[in-house]
């Protein structure tokens, strides 16, 4: 009987150790990821520095803060916004982040 509660002890142990050390894996995997966010948070507000919403032969296009690289291809027409946002996007619509960005883009796509 011994034996048992013996080897039910060991077994314990070393299941308590396992997922000691998984757990552990997985929090540093968590940290990994969350530093990574970070920069590239950090990495985008430095250089991209916003964006800008341009016609360009009749559609919407994103782009970078230097308003020169293009960012994102759309196939909103710029026809088929309200005048006011056509008139921002023909001067160069700056937009600040990229949580706005696409959310302007979801509102006025489809």
């Amino acid at each position: 009987m011994r034996k048992i509660f013996y080897g039910a002890g060991i077994f314990l142990v070393i299941l308590l150790f396992t997922l000691g050390f998984y757990g552990s894996y997985q929090i540093s995997q968590l940290r990994g990821q969350v530093q990574k966010y970070q920069a590239m948070e950090t990495k985008n507000e430095t250089l991209d520095a916003g964006f800008y919403l341009k016609n360009d032969n009749g559609k919407v296009h994103v782009y970078r803060g230097d308003g020169e690289t293009v960012y994102e291809y759309t196939n909103i027409q710029v026809s088929s916004l309200p005048e006011a946002v056509q008139r921002e996007i023909e001067q160069g619509k700056f937009i600040k982040s990229e949580v706005e960005l696409y959310s302007f883009l979801e509102n006025y796509s489809s």
